[in-house]
């Protein structure tokens, strides 16, 4: 097998990194775009962030106005600014729904496109067409630890008049910076950190379970980002003050879905999250709580299929025999064992759910277990 690795994004980690914004931006633009949220404005953030763009000789403009699980027509509406004003550089700050519009808005600034005519080109062919003008260069700065968008060249976009939430990936989404800062989190709510702490872990598990053929140097790789999602999740929830386990978190996330994680050849594939998209496209529920409620029972579909995997799980990241329960009682420990009917989804939606799923998850049909609509519908109603 042949692998290729490919990673033009400066990183630029640690703490107080994000005083180094304006200075990488001055290098790469002239006008730049600011894609963020109206609580970043709140903390004070995003105040800072512009000034300091603008002290560096940028003329700078915000869009903040993004929403979890962002819509198709924010994209729009943000490209729309982007293109009139001749934006050449976009800088996305704010955890993954920020970065993923931000990537979005860079991408449909440069043609006269929507953003779903790139998303629905994707499923349709299976690649993104170019657009006709330059993608702005992006910078991506997250505020908090969990998703990792910074590093890879997609975005997850949510059709809310369908309910469908697909991926979207280019080339030219890759950032040429990305800045780190693990001091930004520190504000960052206990239920987000929770939340987010679980999708790094997912990022990671789902892809270590299915993976027919891991390498050794993948799988360290692996256990290694995901003990580290264990050992210091509950002690940024406990202590959220304690800069140390923000900074392993911020580190653990921005590996967890880079191309780093796949070194030594490892593959596998995120079936759980295709689940989730369907459900938080429907219920609009928080990407991580999700995932939460429906990993276990996930899990345990997939266990007659990959028993030696869960059985490295259990000994090698949480030094335990059981690999399933032991992850059952991590998410007890930091608050997020949850159920489906705690985040508002409805019982008798699960076949709906499915054939949704089924629809908009291409990569489920390449699960080791087959993944049909009838047993997404079994597992939604397992972690109901």
């Amino acid at each position: 097998m042949v692998s290729t690795f490919h990673l033009p994004t400066k990183i630029i980690f640690g703490v107080g990194s994000v005083t180094k914004l304006g200075e990488e931006a001055s290098q790469l633009g002239r006008k730049a775009l600011v894609v963020s949220y109206p609580d970043i404005r709140k903390i004070g953030l995003l105040d800072r962030v512009v000034e300091d763009l603008r002290k560096t000789g940028l003329d700078t403009l915000v869009f903040d106005k993004v929403e979890p699980n962002p819509r198709g027509s924010t994209v729009d509406e943000g490209a729309r600014i982007a293109r009139d004003e001749k934006v050449d550089l976009v800088v996305g700050l704010g955890g993954g729904s920020a970065m993923d519009t931000a990537k979005g808005i860079a991408l449909a600034s440069a043609d006269m496109q929507s953003i779903w005519y790139y998303v629905e080109a994707r499923a349709r062919t299976g690649r993104v067409p170019s657009p006709i003008g330059a993608v702005p260069l992006l910078i991506q700065v997250p505020t908090m630890a969990g998703t990792g968008s910074e590093l890879n060249p997609g975005a997850v976009i949510t059709n809310w008049e369908t309910h469908e939430k697909r991926g979207v990936a280019h080339p030219d989404l890759l950032a040429k910076v990305a800045i780190i800062d693990p001091e930004v989190t520190l504000t960052v709510p206990k239920n987000q950190t929770a939340a987010g702490g679980v999708d790094i872990f997912c990022h990671i598990a789902e892809a270590y379970i299915t993976d027919r053929g891991a390498s050794s140097l993948t799988d360290g790789i692996r256990e290694t980002i995901m003990k580290v999602a264990v050992m210091f999740l509950p002690q940024a929830l406990a202590l959220p003050d304690d800069i140390e386990a923000r900074t392993q978190l911020s580190w653990a996330s921005t590996m967890a879905m880079s191309q780093f994680a796949g070194l030594g050849g490892g593959q596998g594939i995120r079936t759980c999250h295709g689940i989730e998209h369907a459900l938080s496209g429907y219920f609009d529920v928080t990407h991580g709580a999700g995932l939460a409620a429906l990993l276990p029972a996930w899990m345990r579909y997939t266990l007659p299929v990959r028993e030696e995997r869960f059985a490295l799980l259990g000994r090698n990241v949480f030094g335990k025999g059981d690999g399933i329960l032991a992850t059952e009682e991590w998410l007890q420990e930091v608050g997020m064992r949850l159920r489906l009917r705690d985040l508002g989804c409805e019982f008798d939606r699960a076949e709906e759910i499915a054939e949704l799923a089924i629809r908009t998850g291409p990569s489920l049909r390449r699960h080791p277990r087959p993944l049909d609509a009838a047993a997404i519908a079994q597992i939604y109603k397992e972690s109901y």
